[in-house]
């Protein structure tokens, strides 16, 4: 999943707001809410009543129902014909869920492509034989589709329902005029809810002690996902920022995760296929790579995006934080002159810098650079992560003071 910006379109989220909870599994607008003023805007849609009414059965039977543009001017009018398949729920919607055709009634043969924006699914009508045209309305001409619409077996477990809008293009125009809506509830019906990301822990990284924080992808929706999740992290500044490692803890051991396309940009491992309702955990370290310390404390943006792995991979949660890289401390030089300098003995200690290690250091660091399938981060040990890091110090030292005494007295 590359980097991405979640900028949902205003009609989408307008579509959205107006569809109203389902009746007998269909909801249909009353034409006068979307009716276009003849003197202002010509062109008129409206919807006949689904048949059969009911809720649409994920790999079952489907509906029909007919979309009408009426150009009520005295003049021909372009006709853009959009259909937005909104899923509400979880789970973004690539069109290959969806049982979508569309046959002319009184309008002239059409041809139709599916793709995707943001969580929705796209159906662009346009003339036979065109690419991606729009259609000519005559004046005072109705052009009417058969519109039959299913859900395929695949259709995700956590969405409740499909909103299906028609996009006329004028939206933006017109953001006061209503979008018209019909909604199909999806059986069997769930509790529908939504995923969040949540940061945790330290925020602060240096050269000489790293930063172990989490990420909880918390699932609140009914149902499960039908496929894995995927979380991206990224770390940026205003520029000329530090490069940081990334760690995840890894079935009992620190595990480095690679950065392959972009600096402090990272790929989490995938939650698996059928994350239901709870909270996955990511326990993950930051470390300051030698020499890469900033000569200032540098404030960085963390961002988390969670998405499907495949097919419409758009943001269905995400979060913030900041994170502070902090520069290497300066050596301090006791004040004052000792009235002789003092000559160790063999029995003394002489204080030495100990091989640098990552302050919370549950196991030994695996440096895999590589794709990593799942993990089994659970629980806080963060009073052992401190143990064992000042353990290997402490270890390391003696080593150290050992090798020294052993030359002196060679």
């Amino acid at each position: 999943m590359s980097a991405r910006t979640l900028s949902r379109r205003p009609r989408l989220a307008a579509a959205a707001a107006v569809a109203v909870a389902a009746v007998c599994g269909t909801a249909l607008m009353p034409a006068a809410a979307y009716a276009d003023a003849p003197a202002t805007k010509p062109l008129h849609i409206e919807f006949g009543t689904p048949s059969p009414a009911g809720p649409l059965a994920r790999g079952g039977a489907t509906e029909s129902y007919t979309v009408s543009a009426t150009n009520n001017n005295d003049k021909a009018v372009e006709f853009n014909a959009n259909v937005f398949g909104i899923p509400s729920g979880a789970s973004p919607l690539d069109g290959s869920e969806v049982k979508l055709a569309v046959v002319p009634v009184s309008a002239p043969a059409t041809d139709i492509e599916v793709g995707r924006q943001d969580m929705a699914m796209v159906v662009h009508l346009h003339p036979h034989g065109t690419k991606s045209a729009p259609f000519s309305i005559p004046a005072n001409t109705t052009y009417t589709w058969k519109i039959t619409v299913g859900l395929n077996a695949d259709f995700p477990a956590n969405d409740g329902n499909l909103t299906l809008t028609f996009d006329t293009g004028n939206y933006e125009d017109n953001p006061s005029h209503s979008i018209p809506s019909i909604s199909f509830q999806a059986s069997p019906s769930i509790r529908i809810g939504t995923i969040k990301d949540h940061f945790g822990g330290a925020t602060k990284v240096s050269a000489a002690k790293s930063a172990v924080f989490s990420l909880d992808v918390v699932n609140e929706a009914g149902g499960h996902f039908s496929k894995p999740l995927r979380t991206q992290l990224t770390a940026f500044g205003a520029g000329g920022d530090p490069a940081l490692d990334l760690f995840v803890w890894l079935e009992g051991r620190w595990v480095e995760v690679a950065a392959p396309d972009h600096v402090n940009t990272w790929l989490l491992p995938d939650i698996p296929t059928g994350f239901a309702e709870g909270t996955y955990h990511y326990k993950l370290m930051f470390t300051l790579p030698a020499g890469k310390a900033p000569k200032t404390a540098k404030v960085l943006e963390l961002n988390a995006q969670t998405g499907l792995s495949s097919g419409n991979t758009s943001i269905i949660a995400e979060t913030d934080e900041k994170i502070t890289v902090l520069p290497t401390a300066p050596v301090t030089t006791p004040t004052g002159t000792p009235s002789a300098t003092p000559t160790p003995s063999p029995s003394s200690t002489t204080n030495s810098p100990a091989p640098s290690a990552p302050a919370a250091t549950d196991a030994p660091v695996v440096n895999t650079k590589a794709s990593l399938a799942h993990t089994g981060a659970n629980g806080s040990n963060g009073t052992l992560v401190a143990g064992a890091g000042a353990l290997v110090a402490l270890g390391a030292a003696m080593a150290f003071i050992g090798l020294r005494r052993r030359r002196q007295q060679g």
